[in-house]
């Protein structure tokens, strides 16, 4: 359930997207757009009309969410697959955090927020993990 839920608000949020940014390389990148897509939400998650989640909680919260996108973009930049693999671990580092951080305000969010959000968490952490097995397996090969 948590699955299509995720995938029907995400192909919503998806074409509310500005031109510009669906014009940008990093575009084709699914695992940055749903970063991106998970970013707006949180931020509505823990927008001030909920006053159950705590500022350090909402902080810590946004920070880390925020932090997946950002780092998979810094990653897109780098020049070596060394570089490139060192911020895409880091963008899981991050997405790890938000399950965390999910789990600690679950209570505080609609019924069945906290699932499609570690919906979209699991999707990202399993693109990053398979990113990162491309670009540091040396036997790995493109078919």
């Amino acid at each position: 359930m948590a699955d299509t839920t995720l995938e029907i608000e995400f192909r919503r949020w998806e074409a509310r997207q500005a031109p510009g940014e669906r014009a940008d390389p990093i575009w084709s990148l699914h695992a940055y757009r749903l970063a991106r897509y998970l970013l707006d939400e949180a931020r509505a998650d823990v927008g001030s009309h909920n006053h159950r989640v705590s500022f350090a909680a909402r902080d810590q919260l946004i920070s880390c969410v925020a932090s997946i996108s950002a780092n998979i973009g810094e990653g897109c930049s780098r020049q070596t697959q060394r570089d490139r693999a060192r911020f895409y671990a880091y963008a899981l580092g991050s997405a790890r955090e938000a399950v965390s951080w999910y789990a600690a305000i679950g209570d505080a969010l609609p019924t069945g927020t906290s699932a499609v959000r570690a919906a979209a968490l699991t999707s990202i952490r399993r693109l990053l993990l398979g990113i990162l097995r491309r670009r540091t397996d040396p036997t790995w090969r493109r078919r």
